[in-house]
């Protein structure tokens, strides 16, 4: 018997990149949302979807602290794993503000100004794409007795995932000072496309806080 299958169980593991690939699904859904928006487009059924699958990352979430109530045992401790799940639910939870607060009006209506919310957008979805990769590999490192060679490869999408949302903040940055400089003709909007940018940082940093939570379990 693997050691992966005799320490965690497979259902437990799978759910939880299960729940992984939903809150991918969630940040891509918002980032359609973002560029309907840019395109003065309608995003009733993007909100919609983003809000979908959200509900399904935590649908997910709950079957996983159901199963964690029995005796399965884990490679790691439980709240440890808890709080793992936790970590990368709340990245689900911010995709979908961004789209509650992209319901509350249109965006400020400046074309360069939307341009930099659009590369942001994809600068964060990138960042959490990686994440998901980073723990589509926590299995193999818990198959192979957490093996130096699975360290090096979770601890390479560990730094790529801080190095995307590096490239994300300085989007944010780019972004918010623009419109900062730019948005005293439309004050409102532009604080507004602010908040905006700000939460869509949050979703960048809540990806890189629930890579770096891995990082404890490979050094073990």
């Amino acid at each position: 018997m693997k050691l992966f299958e005799s320490r965690i169980g497979p259902s437990v593991f799978k759910s939880y990149y299960k729940h992984a690939e939903s809150v991918f699904e969630t940040v891509k859904n918002m980032n359609t949302c973002v560029k309907a928006a840019c395109n003065e487009e309608d995003i009733v059924e993007h909100i919609k979807a983003t809000s979908e699958s959200e509900l399904k990352a935590d649908k997910i979430k709950s079957e996983i602290r159901d199963v964690l109530r029995g005796s399965v045992r884990l490679a790691v401790d439980k709240p440890v794993f808890l709080d793992m799940v936790s970590r990368q639910d709340r990245i689900a939870d911010y995709a979908e503000n961004v789209t509650e607060i992209l319901s509350f009006r249109k965006l400020y209506e400046n074309k360069d100004a939307q341009v930099l919310v659009l590369s942001l957008a994809d600068a964060v979805t990138s960042t959490v794409d990686e994440y998901r990769k980073t723990v589509g590999r926590f299995e193999y490192l818990l198959e192979s007795a957490f093996a130096n060679k699975e360290k090096d490869i979770m601890h390479k999408h560990i730094g790529k995932v801080n190095d995307l949302e590096h490239e994300a903040d300085l989007a944010e940055a780019k972004a918010a000072a623009f419109v900062f400089t730019n948005g005293d003709d439309q004050p409102l909007a532009a604080a507004h496309m602010y908040r905006l940018i700000q939460r869509l940082d949050d979703v960048a940093n809540a990806a890189e806080t629930a890579a770096n939570s891995l990082l404890p379990i490979i050094s073990k």
